[in-house]
C-alpha cells in the first residue's frame, strides 16, 4: 500500500527523537474513492508512537483504485507497517520517520 502513496508527511516526531526505543507500528487505513485517508486505525506497536504516526498518516494522499467490474473509482482498506527505532537500530536503518 505504501507504493501506492502519492503524498507522503513524516510524523512529528519530537518527543520519540529523545527516547530510545524500536518498535514496529501497525495501522489500517480506509481511502476513499479519490484518494483521501478517511479513517486511521491502529492495530499494534509501542503507545506513545501511535497518536504521531496516525496523525501523519491523516495527510498522506493515495492513487486511487478502480473497480474490476466498471472501472470506476472505490474506496479501499489496507494495512501498513511502520518500523521505527530510535539508538541501536536493525540493519534496514529505520529512524524515526514514516518515509524510510
Amino acid at each position: 500500500m505504501k507504493k501506492r502513496a502519492t503524498h507522503k508527511v513524516d510524523l512529528d516526531a519530537s518527543i520519540m527523537r529523545q527516547l530510545d526505543f524500536s518498535s514496529t507500528v501497525v495501522v489500517e487505513v480506509l481511502v476513499d474513492a479519490t484518494g483521501d485517508v478517511v479513517c486511521v486505525k491502529s492495530i499494534s506497536g509501542i503507545s506513545f508512537a501511535l497518536e504521531p504516526v496516525e496523525k501523519a498518516l491523516q495527510a498522506w494522499k493515495f492513487e486511487t483504485a478502480k473497480s474490476l467490474w466498471d472501472g470506476k473509482p472505490v474506496a479501499y482498506l489496507g494495512q501498513l507497517e511502520f518500523p521505527l527505532c530510535k539508538g541501536v537500530c536493525p540493519k534496514q536503518g529505520f529512524g524515526v520517520t514514516l518515509l524510510k
